[in-house]
């Protein structure tokens, strides 16, 4: 089955190379792009001679007219709109935008109960085995030991912590995630403290740290390029285009 695919944020870093990735797999036909108008022209140097078969749109309902499933890599304040589209148009919506704030998390709870989502915190199937590694120590570890997470990105990440790390503190199965320089002193043993660093162009290092009384165990996790998370949204569209309404992450696709 050829599944019709669109793009949101098409014009952006994941966007682009989620769209170059998906024009070598044959299982893909893309059919719709949605990004704001002044960057209709450099999409039309990506897709070559297939653009008479692409929508490209700045409304995203246009966007996504005849697809089967799309991956939205925007913003959080842009997701909502899309949500709204996606029902609109009974689209099944692959969410790869971070930094949701609770409200926002809560409509895509509920637009779930009408389409098809995937939503997770990282596309990166590492990260997704790391997750299930921490939520195994955790529930061992926690209370014994302090327990700190390490998170590097480049400079131009918008939300501090990263969804990732909040994942990572959250798969611990207990305790309070705080920043770094929201730390009590002394600080309590049910403070899992996430420190923040942007640098230069990194994709994404994480480090939890289980510190114990005679030991320390350090699960890291880094990612060479932006294609680790390319790879895990065109797979996610795969596997959501078999589904019915609801709310899936990359976990289940292990199941699969």
């Amino acid at each position: 089955m050829t599944i019709a695919l669109a793009i949101l944020g098409a014009s952006g870093k994941m966007g682009k190379r989620i769209l170059q990735l998906a024009q070598k797999d044959p299982q893909f036909h893309i059919v719709g792009l949605g990004t704001r108008n002044e960057y209709f022209g450099p999409l039309t140097d990506l897709i070559g001679d297939h653009g008479e078969q692409i929508t490209l749109a700045s409304d995203t309902g246009l966007a996504l007219a005849t697809c089967d499933v799309a991956i939205d890599f925007t913003s959080h304040e842009a997701t909502r709109g899309h949500l709204e589209a996606a029902i609109s148009t009974k689209k099944a919506l692959v969410i790869g935008t971070t930094g949701h704030p609770p409200d926002a998390k809560k409509a895509i709870e509920e637009a779930a109960k009408m389409i098809p989502i995937l939503f997770s915190p990282n596309f990166s199937f590492g990260i997704t085995l790391c997750l299930e590694a921490v939520s195994h120590l955790g529930k061992r570890l926690y209370g014994t030991c302090t327990i700190d997470i390490l998170e590097t990105h480049h400079v131009d990440k918008k939300d501090r912590p990263s969804g990732t790390a909040l994942a990572f503190a959250n798969a611990v199965g207990n305790g309070k995630p705080v920043l770094e320089n929201h730390c009590t002193q002394p600080r309590k043993k049910e403070e899992i403290v996430i420190h923040s660093l942007r640098s230069g162009e990194v994709i994404g290092e994480h480090t939890v740290i289980f510190e114990c009384k005679h030991e320390r165990i350090e699960l890291k996790h880094t990612t060479h390029s932006r294609d680790a998370f390319a790879y895990g949204a065109l797979l996610g569209a795969k596997f959501l285009a078999k589904q019915g309404p609801g709310l899936y992450s990359l976990k289940d696709l292990f199941s699969v």
